[in-house]
This record gives structure tokens, sequence and C-alpha cells, in this order.
């Protein structure tokens, strides 16, 4: 009974630890590399070049291929689907989480596929729209590097200068040792990580 006991317990652990594993898979949301702004205009420059040339754009959708890896996986259901019979329309409803500037474009696709028109021109606009979205992210990248170094500076500064003062300064020892000097000093920690968060949090670039 014993000897069943112990050669049971491992496959019982086995089925928790498989438990928690799926549950965490369903839990955890899994985030994907989208397109970036750039990679989705050039390809919008591509189509709109290849809708001029006299194709349509079913065709263009199916035969112009993306430069970058990221924006090819997020369009492969496109392609996917336009193969199997799908109209434009409803093949570019149909991806989801691909990203805000991939997401821009094939609105703009079905829109225009919709209502007809000049779609090269509308596609065209886009990928202007989303060069500039990219260049105004690149310049807002810039411009926080400053403040991202302001921020490590001033959360580092009064944290090294602290440690010096307990390293060679008895008094600041003692004082520290004290209610009111552990109130001072723990209040001071809290403050400089709220701080750097805060820092952090108004520099942050997200598009």
């Amino acid at each position: 009974m014993r000897a069943a006991g112990i050669r049971a317990e491992p496959s019982a652990r086995g089925g928790v630890v498989a438990a928690i594993s799926t549950r965490l898979h369903r839990v955890t949301p899994i985030r994907r590399a989208v397109p970036k702004p750039q990679a989705v205009g050039d390809w919008c420059d591509d189509l709109a070049r290849h809708l001029r040339s006299g194709a349509s754009l079913h065709d263009a959708l199916v035969t112009v291929m993306p430069a970058d890896t990221q924006t090819i996986r997020a369009t492969d259901g496109l392609r996917l689907r336009l193969g199997r019979g799908a109209t434009v329309v409803e093949a570019a409803q149909s991806p989801t989480d691909v990203g805000v500037s991939l997401r821009l474009a094939l609105d703009v696709i079905g829109i225009t596929a919709r209502l007809g028109g000049s779609a090269a021109a509308a596609i065209d606009r886009t990928g202007s729209t989303l060069r500039q979205r990219a260049a105004d992210q690149d310049e807002r990248v810039v411009q926080a590097a400053q403040a991202r170094l302001s921020a490590h500076v001033l959360t580092a500064v009064p944290l090294a200068m602290l440690a010096l003062l307990l390293a060679f300064d008895g008094d600041i020892g003692a004082a520290v040792t004290t209610p009111i000097g552990s109130l001072c000093l723990v209040l001071g920690l809290a403050l400089n990580a709220a701080g750097w968060t805060w820092m952090r949090h108004i520099v942050a670039v997200t598009w």
C-alpha cells in the first residue's frame, strides 16, 4: 500500500502542475509582435504602385509581399482567405491583433473595396500617414531620451549620496537608527521610487 502511494504521488503532482500550467496559459495573454508603422507604410506604397500598373486590388493583395517578416506574418491570413475565395471586404475584416497601423491599412482597403473609387490614391495616402506616424514616433523617442537619463540620474544620485553618508559619517548612521530617522529614510526611499516610476510613466513612448 505504501509503495502504491509513493508511485501515485508523482502522477498526482504532475496533474497539479499540468492544471496550473493550463490555467496560466488561459489567463496570461500572449503578446505578439505587431508590424511597425514604417513597414506597413512601405507595404501600402508597394500596393499603390501595383494598382497603378493596372492590377486589381485582389491581385495586388495576393501578389505584393511586405518587406519585413512581421508584416508578412500578420498578412498571411489575409492572403490565405483571398486564395480560398473570400472577397477583399471579407478578408480585410477578419484579421485581429495585428496592431494599430496594419488595422488602419486593412480598414482603408476594405472601405475602398466596398465603396469603389481610386484604391491606389487611398492606399497611397494611408502609406504617407503611416510614414508620418513613424517619424513622429522616432522623434518622441529621441526627445524622451534626455528625460529618461535625467530620471536615472535623479534616482541614483540620492541613493549614492545616502550610501556614502552612511559609510563615512557616523552621525548620519546614528540618526538613521532613531525612530524619526528611520521614518524619514523610509519616506525618502518611497518618494524616490515613486518619482522614478512617475518619470518612467511620463517619458514612456507608446503608439
